[in-house]
């Protein structure tokens, strides 16, 4: 079964990178034996090469660079060769010009491989090799030193600070240090070393030459695994039970992480069991045995040093890395959750209680943690505790009780809570908690507020037959007659303002609505959907819209998942508009829920649906206009005739037709980042000046600044400028104009050309 061993070969090989070695040196026995079976599958391995070149796949280039280095080291192919593919790859260099982060992907991945085979490329080859060396010298001279924006730092403590360079500039550090220790790596396995004598009389095969494709939008390049300093000490040393953070030995454990989780992202049992297999595909001695992983290898008391590494600390660490990754992580995040899930399950002896470590570590470190990545750790903990019986110890976060009701850590309990009980229900979280944690958490169920429930008010008599009236699902056009009697029964009680009266009726009936859709997110849908046409009349101007707003956030005030799916819904059925709910964020009432992540929520998905409105429309004009162009193509070819003119011509409205569509949504998502950077500003200014104000509101409302500019940068990058010119003028604070900059800095960046 030629095809099948082929096939598979080339799997592991890119689906298994931690162990190239052996597959490395299985290739050099089977090459010894039988060149003529090595060439066949030479043929299917550079067939994979020439398509992850061709599609710039950088992630997949990545895999088979370093399994052609092991082929290296097992004489299979000539160092000569292999130094040509590389020098083929850095070529691009030399062309004037080029993205800084096309050629920064180039120059990562030669680097991540050269401590697999750079010892035979300096012995065997050492010509080729000093130009492959001095050509990235010479780059990285002209590339200069940059610096890494704050807004990608996890921390702001300096100690704690793993980006203290550039990435790649530590990396090519590291290269050097390596030449200067003769290109010996003792992390890496070297079972080629057993077979050199079989080796050394072996013939080796060729690897066609290759160059990159051209730049095009759609490529995704590739960066260096992140990292987080997690299991360091108060100075930021790093503890012995993992290796210096600094060192090549944590670059190389970081990047077959990272490989690790990339591939098997669709598979969270295999990724787990691939993780746990890690020290196997490393030298013996680095790791301790699972055994004597235990909670005494990170006393920093205890006298004996330690023999070797924990794997679960580096495991947490780095799982966590990806997690809090800035300004956004490369998967899914629920993803590194369902990860974490299945170590904890896979090594109950170890995992679990490294895994507490790295929890009670980053609680400690709150006040110092960028405020997204806090959002995403207790998202994360949320989930995770659901899985495990909500179980935790409570005790150990007492002290937090007691803190100011914004400070970080409390606020990450209240948070936590509250995630909590919408992945389970109140009566039992409530249940399962401490006594003194239920100041934590609301005093009662949540609950839907409704404004005419008590028989007292003037509209309780008109909401009852409104809410008969929807369950017993009466016409659009009787609801219309029913609140136009209202409202002519409010002109002749003395509400003379027309604004006045529609005030109330759209209050009345939205009240009304939301009570009988209250039941459940499907019922709430049906009520809208049915009574979609009376919203519509009812929100026809802005002031009506915002208005809708503070109705739907006043209804479940107590519950803010139902606020959020509600605005979300309405903004999908138009009744609502972003400019609506993100003058209703920014209301001075809602300052006090500056370190609640609902608000934080709902401004993020509503910009996220702007966002993604541009982009569905520009993937229709780019898909209408592929078509045009393979039609015009076929119209060439033969005679032009009435019918194909016509097609031309239909065609090209289409087009028109959506470019037209395109300008109007990008100019509204401008105007939409303009009116969210006028609020931050005024809110912040707002913030500064109330002497009411404690230094967590500061750190709050800049803290989610940050994240908003951050995670939208790319989105802002068409109108920096009108931004600059409009909302960040040189009378801001410099704290707020610092963030601004570092954004443009973050946009520049991504056209950066070398």
């Amino acid at each position: 079964y030629p095809e099948t061993v082929e096939n598979t070969l080339t799997a592991c090989v890119c689906e298994l990178p931690a162990k190239a070695p052996v597959y490395g040196t299985l290739i050099g026995l089977l090459n010894v034996s039988r060149h003529d079976i090595v060439a066949k599958l030479m043929i299917n391995f550079n067939k994979a090469l020439a398509e992850a070149v061709e599609k710039l796949d950088w992630f997949r280039l990545k895999q088979l660079l370093r399994f052609y280095g092991e082929l290296v080291n097992s004489n299979t192919v000539s160092p000569t060769t292999y130094a040509n593919l590389l020098l083929d790859l850095l070529s691009a260099l030399d062309q004037p010009n080029q993205l800084r982060k096309r050629l920064d992907s180039v120059v990562y991945i030669i680097l991540s491989t050269l401590p697999w085979c750079a010892r035979e490329l300096s012995e065997r080859g050492a010509s080729e090799f000093e130009q492959i060396l001095k050509k990235i010298e010479i780059y990285m001279q002209r590339r200069g030193d940059t610096k890494v924006p704050g807004l990608l730092k996890q921390y702001d403590d300096k100690r704690f600070d793993a980006l203290k360079e550039d990435p790649l500039a530590h990396i090519w550090s590291l290269t050097q240090e390596l030449q200067a220790k003769s290109w010996r790596v003792p992390l890496i396995p070297k079972p080629h070393r057993w077979f050199d004598s079989e080796f050394s009389s072996a013939l080796q095969h060729d690897i066609p030459r290759l160059y990159l494709a051209h730049h095009n939008d759609s490529v995704q390049y590739i960066t260096p695994a992140p990292s987080l300093k997690l299991f360091v000490d108060d100075a930021g040393n790093t503890l012995p039970v993992l290796p210096d953070h600094d060192g090549l030995e944590y670059f190389i454990l970081q990047e077959l992480i990272s490989d690790i989780l990339q591939l098997y992202e669709v598979n969270r049992k295999d990724c787990a069991k691939y993780l746990l297999n890690l020290p196997h595909n490393c030298e013996p001695r680095f790791f301790k045995p699972a055994s004597s992983s235990d909670d005494d290898s990170m006393d920093e008391d205890d006298e004996e040093e330690p023999s070797g590494w924990v794997l679960s600390d580096l495991l947490a660490e780095s799982v966590f890395a990806h997690l809090l990754r800035l300004p956004s992580s490369n998967l899914r995040e629920v993803f590194y959750s369902c990860v974490v899930t299945e170590l904890c399950r896979a090594d109950v002896s170890a995992f679990p209680m490294s895994l507490g470590r790295a929890v009670k570590t980053l609680f400690d470190r709150l006040s110092s943690l960028d405020v997204e990545c806090i959002h995403r750790f207790y998202c994360w903990f949320s989930h995770h505790l659901s899985n495990f019986g909500f179980q935790w110890d409570w005790k150990a976060w007492e002290h937090a009780l007691t803190m100011e009701p914004l400070a970080p850590q409390a606020c990450f309990i209240r948070e936590l809570l509250e995630k909590e009980i919408r992945l389970s229900y109140y009566e039992r979280i409530k249940s399962m908690l401490p006594e003194n944690y239920h100041v934590m958490i609301p005093a009662t169920a949540p609950v839907p507020s409704f404004k005419y429930e008590s028989a007292e008010d003037p509209l309780h008599a008109k909401s009852k037959e409104v809410i008969d009236s929807i369950r017993t699902k009466k016409s659009v056009e009787e609801l219309r007659d029913l609140l136009s009697r209202y409202k002519e029964e409010l002109a002749s009680s003395g509400v003379s303002s027309e604004v006045e009266q529609q005030s109330v009726i759209r209050e009345l009936f939205t009240q009304c609505l939301l009570l009988v859709g209250s039941k459940s997110f499907s019922h709430v849908l049906n009520v809208v959907e049915r009574y979609l046409e009376v919203l519509r009349f009812l929100n026809a101007t802005p002031e009506g819209r915002l208005h809708t707003v503070q109705i739907v956030s006043s209804f479940w005030k107590d519950n803010t998942q139902f606020l959020g799916i509600l605005v979300d819904k309405l903004l999908n059925y138009r009744v609502i508009d972003p400019a609506s709910v993100i003058t209703w964020i920014f209301e001075s009432d809602q300052f006090k829920q500056v370190g609640r992540a609902y608000v934080w929520e709902v401004l993020k998905n509503t910009l996220s649906k702007v966002n993604s409105r541009v982009a569905q429309v520009k993937s229709k004009l780019d898909n209408l206009q592929s078509i045009h162009e393979v039609n015009k193509a076929k119209r060439s070819e033969s005679e032009t005739t009435e019918m194909t003119e016509a097609e031309e011509q239909q065609e090209l409205d289409s087009i028109r037709i959506v470019e037209n569509s395109l300008a109007t949504v990008t100019r509204e998502r401008k105007e939409v980042f303009l009116l969210v950077c006028q609020k931050f500003t005024q809110m912040l200014k707002a913030i500064e000046q109330d002497s009411n104000s404690n230094q967590w509101t500061i750190w709050w409302a800049f803290g989610w600044y940050k994240e908003i500019l951050r995670v939208n940068y790319k989105e802002c990058k068409g109108f920096i400028t009108t931004l600059e010119t409009l909302v960040f003028t040189p009378d801001l604070d410099k704290r707020i104009l610092d963030v601004f900059n570092e954004v443009k800095q973050l946009a520049e960046q991504d056209d950066l050309l070398v």
